[in-house]
Order: structure tokens, then C-alpha cells, then sequence
């Protein structure tokens, strides 16, 4: 079983990162496994012992693995994390284009995968490794990534229009159109299109049916009666519309799909802030 510790950054920092989350397990011969589900935004993820193995679904081929991974935004269940031994981790959770926004890194090239994360950003995510790796209590870390992400925010100009639109339609729960959206933002299509690749990695409309699939899994584990109540509830057309992008982003029909996810896998923490206020800690 995981050992599971969760909180928010100070709240200057939430339009960039959702949570930070720690899980640690000593299973011995025993593992755990873990579907990777499509989810929105980048995670760092720091490993203080042994690594997750990521192995893919309908083949045999693993994914490497490193102390300091970039592991970015995810469209379709495409692997598996196998959880054996002693693994400790600690994860930044960020905001759809949060990554984008404090590194200026295009997002693009790191969906779908996981990437070293030195070679993207450098000696400075070394350092901060390290000094984590020194530290023994999940409330020490949460404050000095704090301290670190706001040293980042220092040199982020104000956040701009197409910034805007994407974080709206990653965490409103009014459902409102990629063009509804564009159009209160004051930003083109065309723009919004081209712009989300860069930001987010994906489309604005996949942006919005991904973080409509992430309101349906919250809906559902918040007590949500049936299916067809959890769709109404997340803004889908019917319940058939539901069953088909859970097959797209989760592998499987809903039932089947909710029985693979347990309530520590690291999907229940990417999303919104407000789903997640009750549930955390507060280092």
C-alpha cells in the first residue's frame, strides 16, 4: 500500500501548479499497478529511492525511467506504472499550462512521455533534487518547492490572454465552448489553436474533453448515483458519450475503468483546485 501526502502551493502559485503529492511503499515482493490514464498537464516527478517500472499497454516495451522526470501531459492510457520495492517520489502537479508558463518550454514535444528532466531544465532542477533528498518531512519540501516556483513566478510577465482561455476550459465547470471561450478572451481560433500546442500540448478541444473526463471521475468518486447521473452532472450529451471517451482516455467502459483506478493514484490529484481543497494537506 502507498503511504500518500498531498498539498497545495501558496495560493500565488496555484494558477501554475495544482498540488504537490509524495507517495512512498516498501512492498517488498509484493507490486502494485497503477493505470496512466489521460490526464492534463506536466509532472515533475523526483525519486529518492527506487524508480516506478513503465511498461506499455498491448506490448512488452518499457519506458525509461529517471531520478528527475518531465513526464508530460497524457491523451490516451498508454502505459502502466509497476510499484514494487521501496519507491519514494515526490510530484509537482501542474496546471494545464502552468509548465509552460513559469519555464517557457513548449509542451508539445513532451506529451505522451516522459523525459530526463536535467536536459530540460538544467543544473538548477539538479540542485533542487538534492537538496529535497535532504530533507526528511513532506512539510520541509512542499516549502522549499514553494520557495523555488516563486523565484520562477519572478520572471513570468502578466499572464497572457491565450494563458487565460486554456486555464478556463481546463477548470470551468460551466462545459462553455472552445469558441464561447476564445471569444470572452478576446483571442482568435486560430490563435487559441496554435498557441494550446505550445502551452498545453494538445488542442483546445482536447483540452476541454479531457477536463471534462477528469470532472466525470470526480463526479462519480464524490458519490455521483449512476453513470447517467455523472454524465448529466459533467456536461456530456448522454451517457453513450461518456462510455466513448472513457474508452478513449481510460482504456475501458466506465465500471471497468473506475475499478482499475484506486483513490492513490496520482489521476485523483490533477485537477482543478477546487476539487481537490478538502482533500489535502497544507505543508
Amino acid at each position: 500500500m502507498l503511504t500518500v501526502h498531498s498539498a497545495f502551493p501558496e495560493p500565488a502559485l496555484h494558477p501554475f501548479i495544482r498540488a504537490y503529492v509524495q507517495r512512498e511503499a516498501r512492498l517488498g515482493s509484493r507490486e502494485l499497478v497503477e493505470p496512466v490514464v489521460a490526464r492534463l498537464g506536466v509532472m515533475l516527478e523526483f525519486e529518492f529511492a527506487g524508480a516506478y517500472e513503465v511498461r506499455n499497454y498491448g506490448s512488452n516495451l518499457l519506458d525509461a525511467t529517471f531520478p528527475i522526470s518531465i513526464i508530460g501531459p497524457q491523451t490516451w492510457r498508454r502505459a502502466r506504472l509497476i510499484i514494487r520495492g521501496h519507491v519514494e517520489s515526490l510530484v509537482v502537479m501542474f496546471q494545464p499550462a502552468g509548465f509552460h508558463a513559469l519555464f517557457g518550454t513548449p509542451t508539445l514535444p513532451l506529451s505522451e512521455t516522459g523525459t530526463e528532466g536535467h536536459a530540460v531544465l538544467g543544473h538548477a532542477v539538479t540542485r533542487l533534487h538534492q537538496r529535497l533528498g535532504n530533507l526528511r518531512s513532506f512539510e520541509e519540501r512542499v516549502q522549499l518547492l514553494d520557495r523555488f516556483f516563486f523565484r520562477r513566478m519572478k520572471n513570468v510577465a502578466v499572464v497572457d490572454p491565450f494563458y487565460r482561455a486554456l486555464h478556463l476550459l481546463a477548470v470551468s465547470d460551466a462545459n462553455a465552448s472552445v469558441g464561447d471561450l476564445a471569444r470572452h478572451t478576446g483571442v482568435s481560433m486560430r490563435q487559441l489553436e496554435r498557441r494550446s500546442l505550445a502551452y498545453s500540448g494538445m488542442s483546445p478541444k482536447t483540452v476541454a474533453r479531457i477536463a471534462r473526463f477528469n470532472r466525470a471521475l470526480r463526479y462519480h468518486s464524490g458519490g455521483a448515483r449512476t453513470w447517467t447521473d455523472t454524465a448529466q452532472m459533467a456536461g456530456y450529451h448522454d451517457h453513450m458519450h461518456l462510455v466513448r471517451d472513457f474508452r478513449v482516455f481510460a482504456g475501458d467502459a466506465p465500471t471497468s475503468a473506475l475499478q482499475e483506478i484506486a483513490p492513490d493514484h496520482l489521476i485523483h490529484f490533477a485537477r482543478d483546485h477546487a476539487a481537490n481543497v478538502d482533500g489535502a494537506d497544507r505543508g
